[in-house]
């Protein structure tokens, strides 16, 4: 029930403490109080015994009577306060008892009849002994009964506190213990301490106790929203078609889902623990995409990029748009994590896109939106260019007489001669209608007029239509070169096209090169 650190134990203690200290110092005064009192009182009595006989003793001073004498002195030593006594006039007569007689108390014995004549002295001993034995007795009595009683107040306090104080607490206390955190049950308020302070700690206990309740009732409905969340979280991250990685930043790979798998698979390639050796196996140019990928996560915490991944098992190159971001941890722990996206099909729908939209359809060379972009591209790279304009001489007729699909059969005769008589690299284009350009690297004069002669020579060859008929055409070719007749694509096709119609004026199916 109780130990060294209960309440009702130190309580007990330091009022046993205090006590001590108080009480000796109570009952050494009250004993000096007790002990005094008993001595006056006793010098009090001896003092009325005086009166009691003084005027006997002054008669017997006065007449000088022995025997009146000896009869009060008898009466007095018969009280035992008194040890000795002794009544004497003009001369001593009579004396009783023996002691020290100067610790006598010595009285004046005056005149019957005037009151202001002294007619003799009555001196009596005090048994002193006796007097403070009686004194201290009854001191010690006192005392004992007042250490009695403080000892019969600290015993009926404490056991009143044991009852109060120290037992419902101890009730509460273990009722306490008997609660499980986030439950409904609650203390019971102590006998008669519904107003008490022991009353309002229970009451704030109780009143703390549902707090946490709701608190746990709260934490219990989030932790099964997260559980539900993380749940379909999951079953997200299990069967997205993109691969998802999650790595620390200094790359060790934590997580990955079946799509990163399957990705991975595909390209033959084992999935690896470490993210840069994983990234250095996969990707064309790794340390590119890594410096990249660091650089844009320190300014953002963010990068992306479409990167190929290529595999010496597979002649097919796959295209993946990659997403890195980073997060934190509880304890600033850095993560990365990789979203890829198989973006291989996207690649190919818009080259397929981006070579219809600049491509011509019936002949397979270049529309002139390509062939703008290629020529272009080339003067962006500050490289010098030979531009060449032809411009067919004859088609129309052959196009009304014959039909479409003749006209049709020539344009691709055209395309297949001028592809066969360039280089590969050389940009061949169908630049409306019946004109067509050739974009060369840049040729001198002679070397130029050369090509488009030949070109020319073999635009001019017969070809033979579909219903056994053979048909030719001429063509006028007019020549610029950058940077003498220009700058800029605009210029070029200018010059190209005033030289192209200069030979068209005068004599047709020649070449010319732009004036400068």
């Amino acid at each position: 029930m109780f130990n060294k650190h209960s309440l009702i134990l130190r309580l007990a203690i330091a009022l046993v403490l205090t006590s001590l200290i108080v009480g000796v110092i109570a009952v050494k005064y009250y004993y000096r109080s007790v002990y005094q009192q008993e001595v006056e009182k006793a010098n009090l009595a001896i003092a009325q015994l005086h009166m009691t006989v003084s005027s006997t003793a002054s008669i017997a001073a006065y007449l000088q009577d022995e025997d009146l004498a000896i009869e009060v002195i008898s009466g007095l030593l018969k009280n035992d306060s008194i040890l000795a006594a002794q009544i004497q006039g003009t001369q001593p007569l009579a004396s009783q008892g023996e002691g020290d007689w100067q610790q006598a108390k010595t009285f004046t014995l005056y005149n019957p009849f005037f009151a202001n004549e002294a007619v003799g002295q009555m001196r009596l001993l005090p048994a002193w002994s006796m007097i403070e034995q009686r004194a201290r007795s009854i001191a010690q009595s006192s005392a004992q009964l007042l250490v009695f009683q403080t000892l019969a107040v600290l015993l009926t306090f404490t056991i009143l506190a044991y009852f109060i104080i120290t037992k419902p607490m101890a009730r509460l206390n273990t009722q306490l213990k008997g609660i499980t955190p986030g439950g409904d049950n609650r203390l019971h308020t102590p006998f008669a301490h519904n107003a008490s302070e022991i009353g309002e700690i229970t009451h704030s206990i109780n009143a703390m106790l549902a707090q946490t309740e709701r608190l746990f009732n709260q934490e219990r409905a989030l932790r099964s929203e997260v559980q539900k969340l993380e749940g379909r979280l999951r079953l997200l991250f299990e069967h997205a078609a993109s691969a998802m990685i999650l790595a620390r930043r200094e790359g060790n790979i934590i997580l990955y889902n079946a799509s990163t798998e399957r990705l991975f698979n595909r390209l033959g390639i084992p999935l690896e623990k470490d993210l840069y050796q994983l990234v250095a196996r996969t990707f064309n140019e790794p340390e590119k995409i890594i410096r990249s990928i660091r650089n844009s996560l320190d300014q953002h915490d963010i990068a992306t990029g479409e990167y190929q991944l290529c595999t010496d098992c597979q002649k097919d190159c796959i295209w993946a748009h990659i997403l890195v971001t980073r997060s934190y941890g509880k304890e600033q722990d850095t993560y990365l994590q990789i979203f890829i996206n198989d973006i291989t099909r996207h690649k190919k729908m818009v080259a397929e896109l981006n070579e219809a939209a600049t491509t011509d359809r019936l002949t397979g060379l270049f529309n002139r939106l390509g062939g703008e972009q290629a020529a272009q591209q080339r003067l962006d790279n500050d490289q010098d260019i030979t531009l060449m304009l032809i411009d067919l001489d004859g088609f129309k007729p052959i196009n009304d007489v014959y039909g479409h699909d003749a006209g049709d059969d020539i344009l691709c005769h055209v395309a297949t001669q001028l592809q066969h008589h360039v280089r590969k690299e050389d940009v061949c284009i169908r630049w409306g209608g019946d004109e067509f350009v050739i974009i060369l690297d840049a040729l001198e004069q002679t070397p130029a007029l050369h090509l488009a002669d030949k070109l020319r020579e073999a635009l001019s060859q017969a070809t033979r239509l579909d219903n056994g008929e053979q048909v030719s055409v001429g063509a006028s070719v007019g020549i610029a070169t950058s940077p003498g007749h220009g700058t800029t694509l605009h210029d070029l096709v200018i010059a190209a096209d005033q030289a192209m119609y200069k030979v068209k004026n005068q004599q047709k199916n020649a070449v010319a090169m732009a004036d400068i």
